[in-house]
């Protein structure tokens, strides 16, 4: 993934039927999530992950991912959830942030 231009989508779904009841102090109804990652230019999933909600989290899932693939040059599209606090440990890219 080393080409400008090429982009990366990434979506998280929770798994149909995969609730479970709570069994925390908050209460909180769990649920097993995967989180894909879509190359727009192949039309393809080119890795996915799933995870308890209990346990972990969509961006943690997400960070998991892109640490495995080589990002230079690759837009990265993820929902808002993303955004905030900062998500990468590096400082933000100077390039344009739209296509």
């Amino acid at each position: 993934m080393t080409r400008d231009n090429d982009q990366l989508i990434c979506d998280g779904k929770t798994l149909r039927g995969s609730a479970a009841q709570p069994d925390g102090a908050d209460g909180a109804t769990r649920f097993v999530t995967q989180v894909t990652l879509y190359a727009r230019e192949l039309g393809v999933a080119i890795a996915q992950t799933s995870f308890d909600t209990g346990e972990s989290h969509e961006r943690a899932a997400l960070k998991a991912l892109l640490s495995t693939l080589e990002l230079e040059g690759v837009l990265i599209q993820a929902d808002a959830l993303h955004t905030s606090p900062a998500f990468f440990s590096s400082p933000p890219s100077r390039a344009p942030t739209c296509s």
